[in-house]
């Protein structure tokens, strides 16, 4: 169906999570009655008439995550595999049936457990309020016998994570995001990488009480199966009517979370 510009606009405002399901409801309620095109008063009128189906989830879970590698120049990983591998633990674990058992009714939107991937650290898919986070990064310890003190990695560096002194370069831990640029400029391959793979962060939420998800690991693909296996041990323990994980972290802090989580 065709979209009016304002109508286009006003679904821009709609959260990206939901903004595809909206739009799907919307385009099959409307031409159920007839229409061939949407305006912004017909989505206002599928709006209100719409919003409690919207608002309902069918399932308990929802994995997502950015364009990656097969369109993205600065994917550092392929998730394509570890989706689904997570998305099959949920359906094992019973995440919707759980989540039905403890809301006591119709899963909402907002009660889904949420694993969001991002292949770089540009972070598209807006990880950082997800329950389960997976970020991709690269590690990398510097030669500098092999350095030439050309500047190439300190140039392309965005963070200022790179400083040459005489004796070649020294990164900036604190700063440094883990992009690799600086990798793949370096012409004396004085830069070696030691790690790719994944971070991983824990109990991102939105809502009345916002929540930026936690740094916890890093992992490589089979030890992020193993961590979130058992966080989502610790979030079936510890929930008590269906809130989200950052919700459980907040009420028994992030030490003691972090110690009883065994992986």
């Amino acid at each position: 169906m065709k979209w009016d510009r304002d109508a286009e606009e006003y679904l821009k405002r709609i959260p990206f999570f939901v903004r595809g399901k909206v739009r799907r409801e919307v385009e099959k309620y409307l031409s159920s009655k007839g229409l061939e095109r949407i305006t912004l008063a017909d989505l206002m009128d599928a709006k209100e008439a719409l919003m409690d189906r919207i608002s309902k989830a069918e399932k308990g879970y929802e994995v997502f995550g950015c364009f990656g590698m097969e369109s993205c120049a600065n994917a550092l990983v392929n998730s394509k595999d570890l989706m689904e591998a997570i998305e099959r633990i949920l359906e094992e674990e019973g995440i919707t049936e759980f989540l039905k058992e403890k809301v006591k009714g119709p899963l909402k939107a907002h009660n889904k457990f949420k694993v969001g991937f991002s292949e770089c650290p540009n972070c598209c898919s807006q990880i950082q309020i997800a329950d389960f986070c997976l970020h991709g990064v690269t590690l990398f310890e510097v030669d500098p016998k092999k350095c030439s003190f050309c500047g190439s990695c300190t140039e392309v560096c965005e963070e200022s994570a790179i400083v040459l002194n005489d004796y070649g370069p020294i990164v900036n831990e604190d700063l440094c995001v883990g992009c690799g640029h600086c990798l793949k400029i370096c012409p004396e391959e004085a830069l070696k990488e030691v790690f790719r793979g994944y971070k991983i962060y824990l109990g991102g939420k939105l809502g009345r009480h916002p929540r930026l998800a936690t740094f916890l690991t890093y992992a490589t693909p089979d030890e992020a199966v193993r961590v979130f296996q058992a966080v989502l041990r610790l979030y079936k323990n510890l929930n008590i009517k269906g809130e989200r994980l950052g919700t459980i972290i907040e009420r028994v802090g992030w030490a003691n979370f972090k110690e009883m989580l065994k992986y």
